[in-house]
């Protein structure tokens, strides 16, 4: 009796031995069954020869089975996509469960379908969609459009150009300034005009690599003469740096304090020569082979240029790709932009005597208020024109709500009058002046000469 006994044990155990070896010849779709997971439950940990794909490799049989164990990518996709299925089937109930199994089946069964030859690189694609597909829904994505892919431009997470080989024979050039040519737009979030360097790359014998920096937010349009190859670009400088002109390929690393990058930044002028060199050392190997100042916006790196040089540039990343068209223009022509939709007009005279007249009766309020007067003056001037402005330069009445433009510095600075009742404008005021008649209180740099 007891070795009939042992004898039906035995039988039971290879008879449970040949049924897993079956299921595992199935493969990924009996591993989704309602049987599967009786047997196994949730969490159940796999042994290491289950851990190659989501089936036995060593048992594979159909055509699609041996695809996805002799290629590594789709081996370890198989297994990424089972791992992402049964974590979303956890966090489902029961009715949500039942229609993501109908799903997954129905995608199985289109492997075949949608890959007929099951070409290695058709099943990659049908699967990494799949994949997403799963971690979409179980990390709850969603599309992210806040940053611009241009703000992402050259960002690296060391100060090398990593997996890159440079010829021996490579020239490396520094070039820049403190700022370039002011444009009518922003490309960060300083606040401040942005500016362009149009860069000329002259060098047909040697392959070339440019190290550019400025303090204010640049953009570097570059362009080069026929057989020069510009092999890659670092950019460096205090606010964001952009680099037009290049095409896609050319390896760009940016570095910059607003970008915390990790060369850090600097900006090529004579009082940071002496930094030049350690930069492309760490980056290149090598010193610089020369370093040219920019003039007016402009630099010439390499051999003269003459007239019949024929310059080329890439249509992958022109300068107004950078331009945030979400701000208001700057400088002038934002001053102008605002005239032409009514939020701002041209001050006049009378505006200048009617903040006279008003800073003429609150002075009086608050001489009253004091129990104080003032005795009178023989041939004494009109008193409200000597509380009005002495000088406006660039006058302008806000009749709007409104953002500063950008780039009011110097002689482009304006003199702005803040209508009662109008919420006081955002941005930068910069060398500019604000009259508020709503406070009766003047900001920046001319208060006071009145």
């Amino acid at each position: 009796m007891n070795l009939q006994l042992i004898t039906q044990t035995i039988n039971n155990v290879i008879l449970k031995n040949k049924l897993i070896q079956n299921m595992l010849k199935i493969g990924f779709l009996l591993l989704i069954s309602p049987f599967f997971n009786a047997c196994f439950g949730k969490g159940a940990v796999q042994s290491k020869e289950l851990n190659s794909a989501s089936f036995n490799c060593a048992n594979a049989s159909t055509v699609l089975e041996n695809t996805i164990c002799s290629n590594q990518k789709l081996n370890k996709l198989d297994k990424e996509m089972s791992n992402y299925y049964f974590k979303l089937k956890s966090s489902l109930n029961k009715d949500q469960s039942k229609e993501l199994l109908y799903s997954q089946r129905n995608w199985l069964k289109g492997r075949e379908k949608q890959c007929q030859t099951l070409e290695s690189s058709c099943l990659i694609k049908y699967y990494r969609n799949r994949i997403f597909e799963l971690r979409k829904e179980y990390e709850n994505l969603e599309e992210y459009t806040t940053v611009n892919a241009q703000e992402l431009q050259g960002l690296r997470n060391s100060c090398c150009f990593e997996g890159i080989t440079f010829p021996k024979d490579l020239h490396i050039y520094a070039g820049g300034a403190y700022s370039g040519k002011k444009t009518n737009y922003q490309i960060d979030q300083s606040g401040h005009q942005a500016t362009q360097f149009d860069v000329f790359v002259n060098s047909p014998e040697h392959p070339v690599a440019l190290i550019l920096g400025a303090y204010e937010p640049s953009i570097w349009n570059i362009s080069w003469t026929k057989g020069t190859y510009i092999k890659s670009v670092v950019v460096t400088g205090y606010h964001r740096q952009a680099v037009a002109g290049l095409p896609n390929d050319v390896p760009i690393l940016n570095s910059s304090y607003e970008n915390r990058g990790a060369c850090g930044y600097m900006y090529v002028t004579d009082k940071n020569l002496k930094k030049i060199n350690p930069l492309a050392q760490k980056v290149f190997g090598k010193n610089v082979t020369m370093v040219y100042y920019a003039k007016k916006g402009k630099i010439v790196f390499g051999e003269l240029l003459h007239g019949n040089d024929t310059l080329y540039t890439s249509k992958d990343n022109p300068p107004h790709s950078f331009f945030d068209t979400s701000k208001p223009l700057a400088g002038e022509a934002g001053l102008n932009d605002l005239v032409s939709k009514n939020v701002l007009r041209r001050s006049t005279a009378n505006d200048l005597q009617r903040w006279g007249k008003l800073k003429e009766q609150a002075y009086k309020t608050m001489l009253k208020a004091k129990n104080e007067e003032l005795p009178p003056v023989a041939n004494a001037k009109n008193t409200r024109t000597s509380f009005a402005p002495r000088y406006v330069h660039n006058g302008y009445v806000i009749l709007k709500k409104m953002t500063i433009p950008a780039g009011l510095y110097g002689a482009h600075s304006a003199t702005f009058f803040l209508e009662k009742g109008v919420p006081y404008p955002d941005g930068n005021l910069g060398h500019s002046t604000l009259y508020d008649f709503n406070t009766m209180e003047c900001n920046g740099t001319a208060c006071g000469m009145h």
